[in-house]
């Protein structure tokens, strides 16, 4: 029997429940066959298999931070977006191929120039506490983002709403200030959660219509989680309890990973792709996408208010280094906007800016700052390999006469106490499927997420027209325009584009990597199995 046969044969078995996964694993062994291919093997058990219920599954993430909650409008890191997709859900949701998908909306029809919205609600849908979910629920959760006074990353793109319209129990009406063909996509943002109507105290156990019920949500400590026995989806969930434990050093959540303390790992350092290969315990989830890490550099204070400064910063970056060294090939090098070479709408006519120590010399003399000493902030919080790829910019950076002194903050204080605070931090962001939901988030003057106080004038307006072009080579004409901009004169230095890359031990079934973000786009928790 050749190998072939011999796996195919093997595989047919353990698939049936005609052999333990020990006995598959360990055969496959003895018979000379790589951790790749054992690895591999086993994945596709996930998607041939048949789920069972029952077991905990513990999910190890980057912190505890006494800022998380269950509040949409309140979320911070990508650990918090992740426990939110375990109790609230979207009107919306994204497929393989980050098309809009029904979700706890069934359909949608626009107006004739898409300035106007009809959803049509899932019935028979509940939250938690027993109430029944319409459309009362929908405008009380979506009016949350763009009310006054409201503190939503999401005000940014949710403010394109005029008002909301019940038209009937199952049915609402959205009115938008200026038409937008791509707003159902806006609405499977990761923020856009519904929430049961007048709740505003997301303490204790807040009810949602998601896969599972909060037992304790303690910031900063204790999540546990229970199956939610209603559920009205038919892909899960299957486990009966949901754990998330901070674990804020990254070989100390390998290691648990490793140890079998937890389950699955949230973004795994993609230095340790390969340990994870061929440990025999697990197996990695990487899903190529446009998520990227960045430097971000305040446009409002020295000495990031200084554009040869920041100039001289762009030039000192080795992007090809950190994307071979630091993300192991796992993704692309930036070009300091944030819209990433596999989108439809990136700019291939902006000339790549590249490692320049001359030019860096230069810009830097220019700005008076030569060999001073200049802090950054570095800290995996922000994305997996920030900290790693502030350090690659240290070295880089010295041989252009910047003298850059890297601290890594703690983990549990990054949100709160450095980014947005300090004049140059790493931080980073999952993919959008439109580059008018990044664009508004993370560089309109009217968000309060604009981390590096972007204010540009005709920026702006041009974020507003092109909401209303329907002709995608304009509209790619106007966002190639604003990542020219940001390119020039931005406080944004893209340090690489990032795959999505997790980990779970092979009694972990049914996650399928998902290019809109990690573990599934935040949604293993729904669709993971534990097959012992």
């Amino acid at each position: 029997m050749s190998d072939d046969q011999l796996n195919d044969h093997l595989f047919k078995q353990y698939v049936a429940d005609k052999i333990s996964r020990r006995r598959f694993m360990g055969t496959l062994a003895a018979a000379g066959a790589s951790a790749t291919v054992i690895n591999g093997l086993t994945a596709q058990r996930a998607q041939a298999a048949t789920p069972k219920k029952g077991g905990r599954l513990v999910v190890g993430i980057e912190s505890a931070q006494a800022q998380d909650s269950l509040d949409p409008t309140k979320y911070y890191s990508t650990s918090n977006l992740q426990m939110g997709y375990s109790v609230h859900e979207n009107l919306v949701n994204r497929d393989a191929n980050l098309q809009p998908q029904p979700w706890l909306a069934t359909s949608w029809e626009a107006n004739a120039d898409a300035s106007s919205w009809v959803f049509n609600l899932r019935e028979g849908v509940t939250f938690h506490d027993g109430s029944d979910f319409g459309a009362e629920d929908v405008i009380y959760s979506m009016t949350r983002h763009f009310r006054e006074g409201t503190e939503s990353a999401g005000k940014a793109y949710m403010s394109q709403i005029n008002d909301i319209e019940k038209l009937g129990s199952h049915q609402v009406r959205f009115n938008l200030k200026a038409p937008n063909a791509d707003f159902p996509m806006i609405l499977s943002d990761t923020r856009v959660h519904v929430t049961k109507r007048d709740l505003e105290d997301f303490t204790g156990t807040p009810p949602g219509t998601g896969p599972f019920k909060v037992v304790e949500f303690t910031p900063g400590s204790r999540y546990v989680f229970a199956r939610n026995e209603n559920y009205w989806g038919s892909d899960g969930p299957y486990v009966d309890e949901l754990e998330f434990v901070g674990i804020a050093d990254n070989t100390a959540r390998i290691n648990a990973l490793i140890a079998g303390d937890i389950n699955v790992l949230l973004q795994l350092d993609q230095k340790a792709t390969r340990l994870i290969d061929n440990s025999g315990i697990g197996y990695v989830v990487n899903a190529p996408s446009g998520a990227f890490i960045n430097l971000a550099m305040m446009m409002d204070r020295e000495p990031t208010n200084n554009a040869d400064f920041r100039t001289a910063m762009k030039y000192a970056v080795d992007r090809e280094g950190i994307r071979d060294n630091i993300l192991k090939g796992l993704g692309s090098v930036g070009n300091d906007h944030p819209i990433a070479p596999i989108d439809p709408y990136y700019n291939s006519d902006i000339p790549q800016r590249t490692y320049d120590p001359d030019k860096a010399r230069h810009f830097i003399k220019k700005a008076g700052l030569e060999n001073t000493p200049i802090d950054i902030y570095g800290s995996d919080v922000a994305g997996t390999g920030a900290l790693a790829s502030a350090q690659h910019l240290q070295q880089s950076a010295k041989a252009g006469g910047i003298n850059l002194n890297v601290i890594n903050p703690p983990s549990d204080s990054f949100w709160s106490s450095v980014w947005i605070k300090k004049p140059i931090v790493t931080s980073g962001w999952d993919p959008r499927p439109v580059p008018d939901l990044i664009f508004s988030i993370a560089f309109s003057n009217q968000s309060g997420w604009n981390e590096t106080l972007w204010d540009h004038e005709h920026f702006e307006k041009i974020l507003v027209e092109a909401r209303s072009v329907t002709d995608f080579d304009k509209r790619k004409e106007m966002y190639g325009e604003m990542q020219q901009i940001l390119h020039d004169d931005g406080g944004h230095i893209t340090l690489g584009f990032r795959n999505f890359v997790d980990a779970a031990r092979n009694e972990v079934q049914g996650i399928t990597p998902h290019s809109a973000g990690p573990l599934g786009f935040y949604q293993m928790q729904r669709t993971a199995w534990i097959d012992n």
